[in-house]
């Protein structure tokens, strides 16, 4: 059933992101400056939307960006990379099915999503990839990580929903932390609402946007008062993709990420901040990365999901660090 107000469709929102990966806007059309886009042609015919800002030094420094979702897309992460354009040669594109790269259910998996970015490297002529995915975008990472270890040079990870099969030390910790996040959201989003005085039944349709965006906000950034800093509309997002790629995938292909991070060489950097939707207080992130050798953590305090608006430049400090990090 739909709720029935825009108030309550954006706490459902809220509860749809931390169960299924997140909901991401757009902030608009245009290409940032420099930018060129084009389309990869798959082996099925799909065409993804591909585009590319900045110029490489040296092979690693070509980044490929992998956005959330599922069935998010790729502009929404602009302003957590463009800084570093004039450093690296960054690739954004968006994934299977998301807003400009449309394509048939029946092709939507996890496994076809691996094999697009796989044609995505032997087109850039990249012998290894450097990543940086946000989101559900890890799962992707992870994935591919399994597939084709031997293509990969670096992981970085901002806001990374936490590997399968890792055995939580506090479970129940993890329960009450997800419904501690459900309640923190809705009551930042009811007040941000009644302090822009949209607290009213009757609304005009911009004031209802607004109203829709402050939902929005209250999931994904911890400074709500920030709201408009997320521009874009539903549009933007493809809600079937998620449940395309579970019905589609098979369970091999999900299972136990934790132990394809644990035996690979790959290096993996972590950046999440304390009342990120993904892990609420951190309750999981810290045990994974004391865990596992080669991951590293960078936690940022008073940040949400999309962390570069709370902390800009503390995330921009932390992504150059994980990029520019040697391999060991």
């Amino acid at each position: 059933m739909r709720p029935r107000s825009r108030s309550q469709f954006a706490f459902a929102l809220c509860i749809v992101l931390l169960l299924a990966g997140c909901v991401h806007p757009a902030i608009g059309q245009h290409l940032p400056d420099g930018a060129d886009d084009w389309y990869l042609e798959t082996s099925d015919e799909t065409d993804l939307y591909v585009v590319e800002c900045g110029t490489a030094a040296a092979p690693g420094d070509t980044v490929v960006v992998l956005h959330g979702g599922w069935g998010a897309e790729h502009s929404y992460l602009w302003p957590a990379i463009e800084p570093l354009a004039d450093q690296y040669h960054v690739v954004f594109y968006d994934q299977r099915g998301s807003l400009r790269s449309p394509a048939p259910d029946s092709t939507i998996s996890l496994q076809r999503f691996v094999a697009d970015l796989e044609a995505l490297r032997h087109e850039l002529g990249q012998e290894q990839l450097t990543i940086f995915a946000h989101s559900m975008g890890s799962r992707l990472a992870y994935a591919y990580l399994n597939q084709h270890p031997e293509h990969l040079r670096r992981l970085v990870l901002a806001g990374p929903v936490v590997p399968t099969g890792f055995r939580a030390a506090n479970p129940e910790k993890m329960r009450q932390a997800r419904e501690q996040f459900v309640r923190w959201a809705k009551e930042r989003e009811e007040a941000e609402i009644a302090d822009e005085g949209l607290d009213r039944d009757s609304l005009s349709d911009r004031e209802k946007t607004a109203r829709w965006r402050i939902g929005f906000a209250s999931g994904n950034i911890y400074h709500i008062e920030r709201w408009r800093q997320l521009q874009g509309g539903r549009a933007f997002y493809n809600g079937n993709i998620a449940r395309l790629i579970n019905q589609n995938t098979p369970d091999r292909l999900r299972a136990n990420q934790f132990e394809t991070l644990k035996t690979s060489d790959i290096p993996v950097w972590v950046i999440i901040g304390d009342h990120d939707l993904v892990d609420f207080g951190l309750v999981g992130w810290p045990s994974v990365a004391d865990t596992l050798e080669r991951v590293e953590i960078t936690t940022l305090e008073n940040a949400g999901h999309n962390a570069w608006i709370d902390r800009p430049d503390a995330f921009r400090d932390a992504l150059r660090r994980a990029l520019r990090s040697p391999n060991e």
